[in-house]
């Protein structure tokens, strides 16, 4: 058998160990702290979110990521952000943040706050889940390599944007004809005090009437909670609407439906 040199024998003893591998890997120059990605419950990732959580920021739990928009692209209905300033700001990538316990219910208090970094640059926008209905918040961010980075403190929707800072909409002397405040806001920026004519805040003589049997969810978005089904052929008193839901008058609150399974009649806004 012929023996074979010193060195080789070495070599393959070096790249047996791991110590010399055959290919260095290349550091991601997009991801320069090198931040995992963020998975949905499938355990899919998605390139454009990565994030940073602080040990026990969920107790007997994780937290997940679900893309609505990339790339300017919605991949769901546009009516899931559930809030008219936030569309006007051009989104170009939308990411809902959630909590699943083991036990399989929903958290969205956090225990410590969570950095999120989203590919691209604009504006760092974020609806928190505590707050019903979802006020949009400015979050100040900063550029990671490709990646604009922000801190929320709960679950909710982290949004990029084309705009760069939310503007203070127009004081209630100035709207258009037809367009009043939304009940409760206070004028700010970044807080919905009116919306665009057609989609009006205070609806007066509206009616709907369900075409299916229908969830009614706490807020304008298909991960809020569901309240209730509606029947089929019912009919309910429309208080507001926005691009994709109406809110009625439901018991002794009011809550959202999906204007897909409504029939309207009456003044609802276009």
């Amino acid at each position: 058998m012929t023996r074979q040199p010193r060195w080789i024998v070495l070599v393959c003893v070096v790249l047996a160990l791991g110590v010399l591998p055959l290919h260095a890997q290349t550091p991601d120059p997009r991801n320069p702290k090198n931040l995992p990605l963020c998975a949905d419950l499938t355990g899919a990732t998605n390139p454009i979110v990565r994030y940073d959580i602080p040990p026990q920021t969920v107790s007997s739990g994780g937290v997940y990521c679900r893309v609505l928009a990339q790339d300017s692209r919605f991949l769901v209905n546009s009516a899931q952000i559930g809030n008219m300033d936030a569309l006007n700001l051009g989104i170009i990538q939308a990411v809902d943040v959630f909590a699943i316990l083991i036990n399989g219910s929903t958290v969205q208090s956090f225990n410590n706050s969570i950095r999120i970094c989203l590919l691209g640059t604009g504006g760092f926008f974020y609806l928190d889940a505590t707050q019903s209905p979802r006020q949009l918040q400015q979050v100040a961010s900063t550029l990671e390599g490709s990646y604009t980075c922000g801190s929320v403190p709960n679950a909710g929707t982290v949004m990029l944007t084309s705009a760069t800072g939310a503007a203070v909409p127009p004081p209630a002397s100035t709207l258009p004809p037809g367009v009043t405040p939304t009940a409760g806001a206070t004028p700010g920026p970044g807080t919905p005090t009116a919306v665009v004519a057609g989609f009006s805040g205070q609806l007066s003589g509206c009616v709907v009437t369900t075409t299916r049997i229908v969830r009614l969810r706490a807020e304008a978005n298909t991960t809020s909670a569901i309240l209730d089904r509606l029947p089929y052929n019912t009919t309910w008193q429309a208080t507001e609407r926005i691009p994709g839901w109406m809110r009625i008058v439901w018991r002794d609150r009011q809550a959202w439906v999906s204007d897909a399974y409504l029939r309207r009649v009456g003044t609802c806004g276009g």
